[in-house]
């Protein structure tokens, strides 16, 4: 059988409708208020139900009232809050932190964890959050070049052994003498997972770079993670790099329930699928039909068919949005029905 890993989103922010029945946030759309101990149970009841990790998005004002926690602080205090469930970052956007002090930041991270880091990164994408926090808004090309350099700038950082600290010198970052001490529990780094789409540079960086590729809600039918794993393959073929060496990740939507009326309401709740502007190749989600092909959705039976055809697809990692939180009987019914099926 293959090696499946069932993983948690985090809910940093609140997304339930305002006003009328449209959702602040998809990801969100029964949260009413952001609360810290709200938050902080799902995590705890997360581990105590046997998910395998808890990721966290890294955006700074999304969801009802722009309330939001950040990223790593969150993920901080949730490494002395939990015990063995793996803690990332969906994606942690290279522009909002220098990179050499990602590095080091992720080595303390995984030191005080003992070795429960996942690092997801990515280029960004939403600009209203770089004009708010005064941050320069690069063309898309030249946000992946910039991920290109972190990554490689973090690597070397990790694995220097030289004595004098780690050097790198590219067209957007440098440093000179950089010490990553201590450095990070799991060898030769963390797990680095990379999102995106964009199929000629985007995931050619998942080729050269990642050890795990994140689809999403656009690209998470099995049919085009399927082709999207065969263009990786086929960068990994040009770069001189085995295409085992990276992992599948899906990350999207959860309706799990035996209720009738609930898994209605939530349907109701969900669809049109809500999303951002700045978002481009949106899914057009506006029906039940269409949106079984991008969710996981309706009783066990059912979620455990839509997880079987990803990993036929490839995939081996899930990492689930809860739509009914925090409610916690659809992730319960879930790790109690479903996750049983693949272990």
């Amino acid at each position: 059988m293959t090696d499946v890993t069932f993983e948690y989103n985090v809910p940093v922010f609140a997304g339930a409708p305002e006003s009328g029945t449209d959702p602040s946030h998809r990801d969100t759309p029964c949260y009413e208020r952001l609360d810290w101990e709200t938050t902080k149970e799902g995590v705890l009841k997360a581990e105590e139900l046997g998910f395998d990790a808890a990721w966290a998005p890294d955006h700074l004002m999304l969801g009802r009232d722009h309330a939001e926690y950040e990223c790593w602080t969150l993920l901080s205090a949730l490494a002395g809050l939990t015990d063995e469930i793996n803690l990332g970052s969906l994606v942690l956007c290279n522009d909002y932190r220098n990179p050499a002090l990602v590095a080091k930041m992720a080595a303390t991270l995984d030191v005080i964890s003992g070795g429960r880091l996942e690092l997801g990164l990515g280029a960004g994408w939403h600009e209203p959050e770089y004009e708010a926090y005064g941050w320069e808004y690069h063309d898309g090309f030249e946000r992946l070049m910039r991920l290109d350099e972190s990554i490689r700038l973090m690597k070397e950082m990790w694995t220097d052994d030289s004595g004098d600290g780690a050097y790198f010198a590219g067209d957007h970052y440098e440093i000179d003498g950089a010490y990553c001490e201590p450095g990070p529990i799991q060898d030769p780094h963390p797990p680095i997972l990379v999102g995106g789409q964009g199929e000629d540079v985007t995931l050619k960086l998942v080729a050269k770079h990642a050890d795990v590729w994140n689809t999403d809600v656009f690209s998470g039918r099995a049919e085009t993670v399927a082709h999207k794993i065969d263009v990786i393959e086929d960068h990994c073929e040009t770069v001189g790099r085995d295409p085992d060496e990276i992992e599948y990740s899906w990350d999207g939507h959860v309706i799990c329930t035996r209720d009738p009326e609930k898994y209605e309401r939530l349907l109701d709740l969900m669809i049109p699928i809500q999303f951002e502007e700045e978002y481009v190749d949106q899914a057009d989600i506006t029906t039940e039909e269409i949106a079984s092909d991008y969710f996981l959705m309706g009783t066990p039976e059912e979620c455990a068919e839509g997880i079987q055809r990803r990993i036929d697809a490839g995939v081996t990692k899930f990492q689930c949005w809860f739509v009914d939180f925090p409610d916690t009987g659809g992730m319960e019914l879930f790790a109690d029905e479903v996750m049983p099926q693949f272990r």
